[in-house]
């Protein structure tokens, strides 16, 4: 998907930018106007020192001398100032290449040519400048020795349109991200040890190879099978590739950088759901909205003149409609199947149709659109380093430590977390024990309680306040991607409960939650179809809902639970983390 106004493509090549920008700005201007958006409301999260973050070990903490939970972004575990730069198909390949040898514990390197048998697009340059084949790199990262089908995937599409070069720095450094930082940021541990992450930092590996947008003239976001012509869809390398990765996987929020404005945008974005009097927003809307809003807050404006915090809004009120966009497909191939179209394209041989023929389970994740800078490849000083991606405002920040931040968010808000720990308090109480409590992957905390047990084989039960005021039940707070909290600076509750233990009794405690409801509700505005949520995510935190693709399993869950805490009544200073 373009910024750009495609009858803009048609001018004199001379007159196209400032075409595009009177476009692209008269249409923004519309829209904000139309909406009434305030940037005002945003959580204020720059130009200020680290703050404190719940998850991230200083070095301090981790030689022993400080307890807390809650810690600031310690200086000593920021990056060098390695600043960003664009690459090369070939550079990009070889840094692909260490990252997988450096860490085959948490890491697979492969391309949809070696996975599912495709074709190539073309020829390519390798770093040491002998030429073979384009092929579409995938890295999986995950910690191979826990893994499980059920654990969430998400998939990072670095450019779909090979000339939107942000996208492809952001996703090969998010790479280096996670796998060089696993052993020393509690954060990249939690989101490699319980997510499967597919990233593809060069989608279009042809039109990155060759700057180009197309794959050998064709738009690879034109070309999925949802209100599109059955001959004009899986023609590219790229749209088979990201297909087959949907009928792989069971994915629920997907990713696709772009560039050439700034935006998040969400279904819908096909022609079906733009006609007057169509509705433009989808049954998820609830959950895209939320989302894509917590997504805009985080990435900031990256600290670059000109830049903004990120509209976000349905593609069609945004951008504008397509016929066979991968995001609408990606959401919806699985169960808006009147768009659907078997395709049969002539390209590389042929495709079987068969492979654009949908399982209940294989397209239903949020894919959100990410039009990462208003132009396609901005001057490359503007990236940013590494020391900018934990502190948005600083000298570092740019347009790849901003797009980090949001796929970071995206990868934790895939799936909720309880984290849970002890506070020590200067006067402790006999039987009395403080327990401070965070959610992350989540916005809202429906409800929230600190639960009790004398063993493992023992039901849990609500604890009781200490200060005798009823029990340790917590309604609507916020979850760390809340309103006015964020991994900089997270909303953390405490309470006190009483155990009522003996001399030598103990007692397990936890803290459960309940998160997102109105993520299982069909938005109060105008909405189509006229269904309820669909999508792998928002379901996955309502009643009675179970989905398998290949292997790989999701069964939702209404309520999340922390790692049980062990209190010992005969001395709770030593209340520590059961494992």
């Amino acid at each position: 998907r373009s910024a750009v106004v495609e009858r803009a493509e048609e001018l004199p090549t001379e007159s196209v930018p400032a075409n595009r920008r009177l476009g692209r700005r008269a249409r923004l201007g519309r829209w904000r106007a139309s909406q009434k958006i305030t940037y005002s409301q945003t959580p204020d999260l720059y130009g200020s020192p680290p703050a404190p973050a719940v998850g991230v070990r200083t070095t301090r903490e981790r030689e022993g001398r400080g307890r807390g939970r809650v810690h600031r972004l310690h200086s000593t575990l920021m990056p060098s100032s390695r600043t960003f730069r664009y690459s090369t198909y070939g550079d990009a390949v070889r840094l692909l290449q260490s990252l997988a040898a450096s860490a085959p514990h948490l890491t697979d390197l492969s391309t949809t040519q070696s996975l599912f048998g495709l074709s190539t697009a073309g020829t390519c340059v390798s770093a040491d400048g002998s030429r073979g084949p384009c092929l579409n790199y995938v890295l999986q990262i995950t910690n191979k020795a826990t893994y499980t089908s059920s654990r969430p995937e998400v998939l990072i599409s670095g450019a779909l349109h090979g000339d939107e070069r942000v996208g492809v720095v952001t996703a090969l450094e998010l790479c280096r991200w996670l796998v060089e930082r696993y052993h020393h940021d509690e954060w990249v541990k939690r989101l490699v040890d319980t997510r499967n992450v597919l990233i593809m930092p060069m989608t279009n590996a042809i039109g990155v190879a060759q700057k180009t947008r197309a794959e050998n003239g064709i738009d690879p976001n034109r070309d999925f099978p949802f209100d599109q012509s059955p001959s004009l869809c899986m023609q590219t390398i790229a749209a088979r590739s990201v297909n087959e990765l949907y009928r792989s996987h069971l994915l629920q929020l997907v990713v696709t950088f772009h560039g050439g404005m700034q935006a998040i945008g969400y279904e819908w974005g096909a022609y079906p759901y733009y006609y007057s009097g169509s509705a433009h927003r989808s049954p998820d809307d609830n959950m895209m909205r939320q989302i894509s809003s917590v997504l805009s807050s985080f990435a900031g404006s990256g600290n670059v003149p000109g830049n903004r915090p990120y509209p976000n809004a349905p593609m069609n009120d945004l951008v504008y409609p397509v016929h066979g966009g991968m995001e609408d497909w990606g959401y919806a191939a699985s169960w808006d199947r009147g768009k659907v179209r078997t395709c049969n394209p002539r390209t590389y041989g042929g495709y079987p149709q068969a492979k654009t023929s949908y399982g209940d389970g294989d397209a239903r994740a949020f894919t959100v659109l990410v039009e990462t800078s208003d132009s396609k490849a901005p001057y490359e000083g503007s990236l940013g380093a590494e020391s900018g991606v934990y502190m948005p405002g600083s000298a570092g920040d740019g347009h790849v430590p901003r797009n980090m931040r949001l796929a970071l968010a995206a990868i934790d808000l895939v799936q909720p977390y309880v984290s849970a720990w002890q506070v020590a308090t200067a006067n402790p109480a006999p039987n009395v024990v403080c327990v401070s409590w965070s959610v992350w992957g989540a916005i809202v905390v429906e409800e929230a309680a600190i639960l009790r047990r004398d063993s493992p084989s023992s039901p849990w039960t609500v604890a009781d306040l200490a200060d005798g005021h009823g029990q340790a039940v917590t309604k609507l707070a916020q979850g760390v991607w809340g309103a006015s909290s964020s991994p900089m600076r997270p909303v953390v509750k405490t309470d006190c409960v009483t155990l009522g233990l003996h001399a030598k009794g103990s007692a397990e405690l936890a803290v459960r939650a309940r998160v997102d409801p109105s993520w299982g509700h069909a938005p109060a505005s105008k909405f189509a179809p006229g269904t309820g949520p669909q999508s792998h995510l928002a379901k996955s935190r309502a009643a009675g809902y179970s989905s398998k693709v290949g292997t790989h399993t999701l069964s939702s869950r209404l309520e999340w639970m922390s790692q049980p805490l062990l209190a010992n009544a005969s001395s709770f200073k030593h209340f520590r983390r059961h494992n």
